[in-house]
């Protein structure tokens, strides 16, 4: 917006490169240990919807349950826990084991796969993220413990812990008594008195009085504003150890005997990990088969291979050659039966393998 006053142009941007004000603003963002509030403790959370597009609070998963977040100190920093409480969580888990689903029967069933997966094992390869996962897992039923967020010391000020930011801003304002237009925008912590934990936005811009012929700098002024947007109370430390098969309700069926010959998704996640791995420099894994999931056995007992394609692009015949030889000897695949080639726009080319695959 510009407006003329006394000769003057009055225009509200975000300009911290050309402003000598904001010049000495950025010069206090020195990490310093002094100024900087102690976050350690366990907290129940409550958050604003508006807050969930600001790191790191876009990425909680969403647990059904009363929420937590616990800081433990990672050097200057911290690590953020999200997290139920262990009793909410189980509680849940048993409400969930004992509803009548008429459209999924197996919803615990599935659920509790979910929740007793393998760490160590990738994630499967239709999932991007950790995020996505525990969400995917939100959607069936209730989550225990989210996806850990790293706090790094940033800046410190007055005892208050830099977040988020300073990161640019555009449009109306994220909380009320905001500034609209551009502008920086960032989130603190802080402790109150009673130990509870304070979530703090505040927001900058600078004025500039422009020349009304000359449309040069005559005056910079830094503006800025603040909101207390959450006020997270103590809560007692949790237990966070990971939860134990035997802590959860029973499977109201069986699970489903899995065959000797099933190729699972374990199975080519752990697969397509090694290959990963072994790809030669400048080599790109591209894409794999999803047609690997009907297993047979022979009548002697021994599994029948199925069709499995994975598709490489490399810088030359060389790089190629070096993968062909690496799937030759992974144990997941039984024999190579064809390559298709192509050459791509910049040259390189682009390889499937067509093999065969057994567990």
């Amino acid at each position: 917006m510009t407006v003329k006053i006394s000769g003057l142009l009055l225009t509200i941007f975000l300009s911290c490169a050309a402003t000598q004000a904001c010049a000495e603003d950025s010069r206090t963002a020195d990490p310093s240990t002094k100024e900087c509030p102690d976050l350690t403790g366990t907290y129940e959370v409550h958050i604003a919807a508006g807050v969930d597009k600001f790191a790191p609070f876009g990425r909680r998963a969403r647990i059904q349950t009363k929420q937590f977040a616990t800081f433990q100190r990672r050097g200057g920093g911290y690590t953020l826990i999200w997290h139920a409480s262990r009793q909410d969580f189980l509680a849940a888990a048993r409400s969930l084991a004992q509803r009548v689903d008429q459209v999924n029967p197996y919803r615990y069933d599935v659920w509790l796969d979910m929740m007793l997966r393998d760490p160590k094992l990738p994630l499967p390869l239709s999932v991007t993220s950790e995020e996505e996962w525990f969400n995917r897992i939100a959607s069936v039923g209730p989550v225990f413990r989210g996806v850990d967020e790293v706090l790094p010391l940033n800046q410190c000020k007055r005892g208050w812990f830099l977040i988020s930011g300073p990161g640019p801003r555009d449009g109306p304002p994220d909380f009320e008594g905001g500034m609209e237009g551009t502008r920086e925008f960032e989130m603190w912590l802080g402790r109150d008195k009673d130990g509870s934990i304070n979530l703090k936005a505040e927001e900058h811009g600078t004025l500039l009085l422009l020349n009304e012929s000359m449309y040069t700098p005559y005056l910079a002024i830094r503006l800025r504003s603040s909101a207390h947007l959450e006020k997270w109370p103590v809560a007692p430390a949790q237990d966070l150890t990971p939860i134990r098969a035997e802590e959860l309700p029973v499977r109201i069926r069986p699970p489903r005997p899995i065959p000797k010959c099933q190729i699972t998704g374990d199975h080519y996640a752990v697969f397509i990990q090694r290959l990963k791995a072994r790809l030669p420099p400048k080599v790109e894994f591209e894409g794999y088969t999803s047609s690997i999931y009907y297993g047979r056995m022979r009548p002697d007992g021994v599994c029948d291979p199925t069709p499995y394609t994975v598709t490489v692009s490399a810088p030359d015949a060389a790089s190629i050659a070096k993968v062909a030889d690496y799937l030759r000897t992974d144990p997941f695949i039984r024999q190579i039966d064809s390559q298709e080639s192509q050459v791509l726009w910049d040259g390189r080319l682009m390889v499937k393998f067509r093999m065969m695959a057994a567990p």
